[in-house]
């Protein structure tokens, strides 16, 4: 029994359904002139003070050509890492430089016990 109230219920509520999406209203032209009329005092009220025009600097075009902040912040990472290999190498890349430019040779401008360099 509860089956078929559910249906009969499923069906009116459907029904209701059905009319309210046939209706349509609109509104009237004394309130959508009403709306239009705050709309339009709204946007005046809104509207900037006009403002100098702003000439570009020196330096606006090198930083669009860098790419802006994350062009900088790539540039200044590969200088990090460039430093850092060029400090403190990996034993490979110390292998391949001495293949390419041989081996290096130390020289030493003071002596090892002259820890100042004052001794002649």
């Amino acid at each position: 029994m509860n089956d078929d109230r559910m249906t009969q219920d499923d069906a009116r509520l459907e029904a209701l359904f059905t009319t309210a999406r046939a209706q349509r209203e609109v509104p009237g032209d004394d309130l959508m002139a009403r709306i239009l009329a705050d709309a339009a005092a709204a946007t005046a009220a809104r509207q900037p003070a006009a403002q100098p025009a702003v000439r570009p600097g020196v330096l606006s075009g090198f930083w669009a050509a860098l790419g802006g902040w994350g062009g900088a912040g790539g540039l200044v990472a590969a200088t990090a890492a460039g430093i850092w290999i060029g400090v403190a190498p990996p034993t490979s890349l110390e292998s391949v430089t001495s293949a390419v430019f041989g081996s290096s040779e130390t020289l030493s401008l003071f002596a090892s016990d002259d820890i100042l360099g004052v001794e002649g």
